[in-house]
């Protein structure tokens, strides 16, 4: 479903340009869960834009569903690919209601039957239709990530980008979130590119993943060799000492299967 060949962002120019992405090639299938996992800066995040259209300043070679994609998308790759960002705080526009918030996308697509796709969107995200009217400081944080869920979902995707999308949210409801995403993605079949920099929420979800440090992918690996531990570059060790020295580590890892 998604394949990058060689893909280089770069910010800047001449002496002082910084380059993000180095290099990254991967390979998502259809109706896979694929990780990405490092620390903050190492480009994970920059890989998603450059896929969700977002940074059209790259080379390389970008394609979905095997056909090469441009640098400019249109409208048809955008109901097709949709992203979910990591605070739901910024994600969502403090004076508009719900029920204009979901009604945007549909507008722009000029879709019809936009009552039905917004109640069942909001269905599909576990809310009731109370929450149409509602607007976002009357919401917890795990209601407006459900909301954000909300507002890709009308436009029935088949691929989610997904940028640390708990990671701005309490501990007690980030467990809620992903099992929804896991069970939206088993229902309606859809292809999930989870970047992340915890190895539990990357364990919980994601059959593959690969490891990116300085704008690179260092190692690729099954969600069961992390689980093992069986890593073999010295970045992708630190990266599990650390989860241990933070306390999440193994025990979240091992919970995470």
């Amino acid at each position: 479903m998604i394949s990058l060949n060689n893909l280089v962002v770069e910010f800047g120019a001449g002496a002082g340009a910084v380059r993000a992405v180095d290099g990254v090639s991967l390979e998502v299938a259809s109706g896979e869960v694929y990780g990405l996992v490092g620390e903050s800066g190492c480009g994970k995040s920059t890989v998603l834009r450059v896929l969700a259209g977002l940074n059209a300043s790259y080379r390389g070679e970008v394609r979905l569903g095997g056909q090469a994609l441009p640098q400019k998308r249109d409208k048809t790759f955008h109901k097709q690919v949709q992203m979910v960002f990591q605070d739901p705080y910024g994600s969502l526009h403090p004076r508009q209601s719900v029920n204009t918030q979901l009604m945007e996308p549909i507008l722009i697509h000029q879709l019809d039957n936009a009552h039905t796709r917004i109640t069942g969107a909001l269905e599909s995200v576990g809310l009731s239709q109370d929450f149409r009217f509602r607007y976002p400081h009357e919401l917890s944080g795990g209601q407006r990530q459900r909301i954000a869920i909300a507002r890709v979902l009308v436009l029935e995707p088949e691929v989610l980008l997904l940028d640390e999308p708990t990671s701005a949210l309490d501990v007690s409801v980030q467990a809620e979130v992903l099992n929804l995403l896991a069970d939206l993605r088993e229902a309606r079949g859809l292809t999930y590119l989870l970047v992340s920099h915890d190895l539990g929420v990357v364990a919980h979800m994601c059959e593959r993943l690969a490891v990116m440090e300085r704008g690179r992918i260092v190692e690729e690996m099954s969600r069961d060799r992390l689980v093992q531990a069986d890593v073999q570059h010295p970045y992708t060790k630190r990266l599990l000492e650390a989860s241990d020295a933070l306390g999440e580590g193994r025990a979240v890892v091992e919970a995470g299967r």
